[in-house]
């Protein structure tokens, strides 16, 4: 089961991860950095259902969106999924 450590571990994977790739675009970028922003912000306040199934939803996109492209980046956005789904997020 996931934990909130663990979700920490895997968002500073994929700030890594990010920051040491020169091939994601500029639109990619903004849009982790978004997410990452908002997970962090429901970390602090727990959102609203549908905040929460809107964060959910664009991770799943971006998980779709990196598959073929930046597969390291899809696996990890995956591992952040499922660690905010055992939170139950």
């Amino acid at each position: 089961m996931g934990t909130e450590p663990e979700l920490r571990e895997h968002l500073v994977q994929l700030h890594d991860e990010l920051e040491g790739t020169d091939s994601v675009d500029l639109e990619s970028r903004e849009l982790l950095s978004s997410l990452l922003d908002d997970i962090h912000s429901l970390l602090g306040d727990e959102g609203d259902a549908t905040s929460r199934q809107s964060l959910v939803d664009r991770l799943g996109d971006a998980t779709r969106r990196f598959e073929t492209t930046h597969p390291t980046l899809a696996t990890t956005v995956g591992r952040v999924m499922d660690t905010l789904a055992n939170l139950g997020i």
